[in-house]
């Protein structure tokens, strides 16, 4: 802590103008000035080689035995139904005027895309090493000292395999070049791990030696990362904390100083418990790994198109995607609504929907705009459950739902959410029953809106089912009309 203290100090001390030793003898205060400067980096150089050696020496103890336990299937109580109603087509557009707050200009804006750039680092000596992510072509440089070979999965060769890397201080060169291409791809922080899980199986045959080298990697680059060793299977497990305060369905996961870490790495077998350190001050400044976007993913062009209708206003729209995208969502591990309702589409993808709601736009007032996109997502894809598709619970983000041929409630819903919110600037919020999604827009105070209506911290959400077919505005499907549901709030 002190170390830490001392080089905060320095950093402020580095800030102050050297111009300001002039009312002092310069000489004197720059000389000062530098020993505190050495004296304050060795401190902090001394705190962090005590931490490591301390980690690395429990890493040799002798481990502890955790039980393993199955997340539950999904956010649902009961299964979806496999087919869903739909009402009478209703002809013309919602003829009501927009509320006062229409006085706001819908958002057609484009952020900048996310350029490319070369990876450009001293790597001597290092090796090239090629790899494919998701139909993407990339080249990194991965220094030669961090090709190390463990000796076995015991607790003290656990240990002397961490402690070579660190040794060797290279992975840094490395953590640039992954920092760098999840920046240009738009991953998140999922993608940080997806990205060196690819890299580390180039460098690596043994699947025992991937799982220690992706542990020092993530450790090191502050995650939340460990390893463990499977009770029946002797084999090394890979253990990421997944941000605990969101719900991960259907994975292994282990309670370790009431940490939540999931097996998705390794050679163990499914629902054995394991063997890992106890080790508590291991949590102390790490971070979990989040699935939260926070821009449009980027890995590859949008290679394929889809033809949609509009049917509200007789119009057809060709929305591109990416099925590199696809690829690299399907294997994001099932998590909670607001995240899928919060990620956008690709670049592409937004700058056609972009342009064809900005006409719209022009012709019609907000509130019909809702109306249109409504329609649209209600009409425009073929309903399936999950089960009938996949054969297993998949929620859908946005570009899925425009690329896949199916989708079900949750999926319409995310992407019916995403596109009031990005282009008329609605909040939406998620209406959840025991075994069905729709979605509320608040239109406003003022709004001369008939229907289902929903309330949520004290404004009024027009309920609005993506799913029920050419449904209007405050329209609830009559099995749910008088059964309980929960609010899902998106942001």
């Amino acid at each position: 802590m002190r170390a830490r203290t001392l080089l905060i100090i320095f950093i402020g001390l580095a800030m102050i103008p050297l111009g300001l030793s002039a009312q002092n003898d310069s000489s004197s205060f720059q000389s000062n000035y530098d020993k505190f400067k050495e004296q304050a980096q060795k401190e902090y150089d001394d705190f962090v080689a005590q931490a490591q050696s301390e980690f690395e020496a429990f890493l040799a103890q002798a481990w502890s035995e955790y039980q393993s336990f199955t997340g539950q299937s999904g956010a649902y109580s009961k299964q979806k139904p496999e087919v869903v109603p739909s009402v009478a087509v209703q002809s013309g557009i919602i003829d009501v005027e927009a509320p006062s707050m229409d006085s706001e200009s819908p958002i057609f804006e484009n952020e900048p895309e996310n350029k490319n750039s070369v990876f450009d680092y001293d790597t001597s000596p290092s090796s090239t090493i090629k790899i494919n992510f998701y139909g993407r072509d990339m080249v990194f440089n991965v220094p030669k000292a961090l090709r190390v070979s463990s000796e076995g999965v015991r607790e003290r060769q656990v240990s002397k395999f961490y402690a070579t890397l660190h040794q060797n201080d290279a992975d840094h060169i490395l953590q640039r070049q992954l920092d760098e291409a999840v920046g240009q791809m738009g991953l998140n922080e999922w993608g940080y791990f997806v990205l060196l899980r690819a890299i580390t199986e180039k460098i690596y045959a043994k699947v025992n030696d991937r799982v220690l080298f992706a542990f020092y990697m993530l450790h090191s680059h502050g995650f939340k990362a460990r390893v463990g060793r499977g009770s029946k299977s002797d084999q090394l497990l890979l253990l990421l904390a997944l941000d605990n305060s969101k719900e991960v369905y259907s994975e292994t996961f282990f309670r370790i100083n009431g940490t939540k870490y999931y097996a998705l790495y390794g050679n163990g077998q499914k629902g054995e418990s394991v063997y890992s350190y106890d080790e508590k001050a291991d949590q102390s400044g790490l971070k979990e790994i989040g699935l939260d976007f926070k821009k449009s993913l980027n890995i590859a062009a949008c290679d394929k198109s889809r033809k949609l209708h509009l049917n509200k206003v007789n119009m057809d729209i060709t929305l591109p995607y990416s099925t590199s995208h696809l690829r690299y969502y399907d294997e994001i591990p099932t998590t909670v609504f607001p995240i899928y309702f919060n990620t956008p589409v690709s670049k592409e993808t937004e700058a056609v929907l972009a342009e064809t709601i900005g006409t719209l736009s022009k012709q019609y007032n907000k509130v019909q705009l809702v109306d249109i996109i409504l329609n649209f997502v209600q009409t425009a894809f073929v309903y399936k459950i999950d089960e009938q598709y996949h054969g297993r619970e998949k929620y859908y983000f946005p570009e899925e739902t425009i690329g896949l041929p199916f989708s079900d409630c949750e999926d319409r819903s995310a992407l019916f959410a995403w596109l009031v919110k990005r282009f008329v600037g609605y909040d939406v919020i998620g209406v959840l029953y025991d075994d069905h999604l729709a979605t509320a827009v608040c239109f406003g105070d003022d709004a001369q809106l008939t229907g289902r209506s929903v309330t949520h911290k004290g404004k009024r959400y027009m309920v609005c089912d993506p799913t029920y077919q050419n449904a209007a505005i405050g329209t609830v499907m009559p099995k749910y009309a008088n059964v309980n549901h929960e609010i899902v709030k998106i942001d």
